[in-house]
């Protein structure tokens, strides 16, 4: 299993981590990863907290294939892939997001297996060069970075693709406020079929990082 090491503390009120803290990895999210606290409960942990932990990154030093506990970086991802498109299939899931990727040219590496998964969980896919930039996740970590989306229905690209567009008029007319920003985050988030309260905390938690 996937270790992290905190190395950033973003929620201060919390009792549940510090940092120094060694804790395993649960599953992962566009914007960093999910763990259990000290007391057991579910936390979500930004990018920007945490780093791979020492062992692992040893162990990915001293391995010539780049593996970590075995698992090559493709295999990882695709396994993650694999997740989210079982999740859309069944309903969990209106939409969801792959890791982002560093360009097109290794995004597009995965395109023949995604169209598979995608076959064989009856869902559809969207290759897209960059996400909906709002106050939901740290808009640097994820400006410029291609990934793909996954969804059932075409009227949820729709939607999507809708309120690209809608961000993209407003800031040509300069009515793109803070509020305005807030209100989008929290569109996109229902579309990923985030609970309100997670919306809210990770909006909470992009305060200041954007």
């Amino acid at each position: 299993m996937q270790k992290i090491r905190v190395i950033k503390k973003n929620d201060t009120d919390s009792l549940e981590y510090e940092v120094g803290d060694i804790l395993s990895v649960d599953s992962t999210w566009y914007g960093g990863v999910n763990v259990k606290g000290r007391s057991g409960i579910p936390l979500s942990l930004d990018r920007e907290e945490y780093e791979e932990y020492e062992e692992e990154a040893q162990q990915t030093q001293s391995n010539p294939d780049g593996k970590v506990d075995g698992i090559d970086p493709y295999s990882y991802r695709l396994g993650v892939m694999d997740c989210f498109c079982e999740m859309v299939s069944v309903g969990l899931k209106t939409l969801a997001m792959s890791h982002p990727f560093s360009d097109r040219t290794e995004r597009d590496g995965y395109l023949e297996d995604v169209k598979r998964l995608c076959g064989k969980y009856e869902v559809l896919f969207y290759p897209e060069d960059e996400a909906l930039l709002t106050a939901l996740f740290p808009k640097q970590e994820n400006q410029g970075k291609p990934l793909f989306l996954f969804y059932r229905k075409e009227e949820t690209l729709e939607k999507y693709l809708s309120l690209k567009k809608e961000q993209k008029s407003l800031m040509a007319q300069g009515l793109y406020t803070e509020e305005e920003d807030r209100r989008l985050a929290y569109e996109f988030g229902r579309l990923l079929s985030y609970p309100e309260e997670g919306i809210r905390r990770l909006i909470e938690k992009g305060n200041g990082k954007q």
